[in-house]
């Protein structure tokens, strides 16, 4: 894992390439967000443009604010998803995982690979813990956030027995990012 020249925050992997989310992505995000078809997990589901505007809104101060976020998934120059860590609306000091993955470039492989580079990213620019909510019968999501090096927690959720909580946890450590 390298950082990709012109951004900091950019990392290539061997296959893929993941960018911070900008406004520049967002016809990609709208058209993602807005498929029925996609495979993954993201907070707001299947969207209409507005409200992938604010979540891009949402993107873009997280990344600011944190220094960490959602980054755009390219392979060889072609969008083909969103992964990263957003803070979690249900549970205080930590972030939850996301993904999401357009139908033609479904391949958990690419998936894992994303989720497990976003997910080293976070821990080392401080995120301690990371959460994903995930249906047990959702096995591509439990076979990304497992391959990840996500743990399913022991702990069924209250009320929601179909739902799983899988977690990775990090010592705090100083800000010392991948550049």
């Amino acid at each position: 894992m390298e950082a990709a020249m012109g951004c900091r925050n950019s990392i290539r992997t061997a296959r893929l390439q993941l960018d911070p989310v900008s406004w520049t992505d967002l016809e990609d995000v709208v058209r993602l967000k807005a498929s029925a078809g996609v495979t993954g997990r993201l907070a707001g589901g299947v969207c209409n443009r507005a409200l992938s505007e604010q979540d891009m809104m949402t993107d873009l101060m997280t990344w600011g604010r944190e220094g960490v976020g959602m980054f755009t998934i390219r392979q060889q120059g072609h969008f083909i998803g969103l992964a990263g860590v957003q803070p979690s609306t249900t549970l205080p000091d930590c972030h939850e995982m996301q993904f999401a993955i357009v139908p033609q470039a479904h391949d958990t492989t690419l998936t894992r690979e994303a989720a497990s580079t976003a997910l080293a990213f976070a821990h080392a620019g401080g995120v301690e813990r990371v959460i994903a909510y995930v249906r047990a019968e959702d096995i591509v999501a439990r076979q990304v956030f497992g391959g990840a090096g996500m743990r399913a927690c022991a702990v069924p959720q209250a009320g929601r027995p179909d739902i799983l909580l899988y977690h990775s946890t990090r010592p705090r450590m100083e800000r010392a990012r991948l550049h």
